[in-house]
């Protein structure tokens, strides 16, 4: 009810004379007053600013999928081989079930890059691996490439 079309006028007050107007001083600008009450609630016909937005293409959509797998697979790669640089630096317990499945599955992602450089004891049985390093920095590279290689496609 409060913002029915036929209810919502501008009133323009008297003048000082009783009449209806603008009130009138030395040096001032007056605007023309209109003595019909204005609707200010009258439709407009809707603004465009542009065209109309489109989503995007099907194939974009898969690509960007197909980036997300690529990225989640190679993190959770990466995360393995950390947690076995970080067992090897702090010379976690080889025997314990936990170390050795790690140890295990990071082996098979590790593997092509443990003769490049040599290992450092740095006593206690603490072991910093670089290769290990190399493999984090070098599957990251590799799943960055394969994302932007995805995105060649569309």
């Amino acid at each position: 009810m409060m913002d029915e079309p036929d209810r919502t006028v501008v009133w323009r007050r008297q003048g000082s004379d009783g009449t209806e107007g603008p009130v009138t001083a030395p040096g001032r600008v007056v605007e023309p007053v209109h003595p019909e009450a204005v609707n200010v609630n009258a439709p407009t016909p809707a603004a465009r600013y542009g065209p109309p937005v489109i989503g995007p293409s099907p194939v974009r959509l898969a690509v960007w999928r197909a980036q997300r797998v690529i990225y989640y697979i190679f993190g959770i790669i990466e995360a393995i081989i950390a947690v076995r640089f970080i067992l090897k630096l702090i010379a976690a317990n080889p025997s314990n079930p936990f170390s050795q499945g790690v140890y295990a599955v990071s082996w098979v992602f590790d593997f092509p890059f443990s003769g490049v450089v040599p290992n450092v004891n740095i006593g206690a049985g603490a072991t910093i691996e670089f290769f290990s390093l190399i493999a984090i920095l070098v599957y990251a590279l590799a799943s960055i490439a394969l994302a932007k290689l995805l995105d060649l496609l569309v």
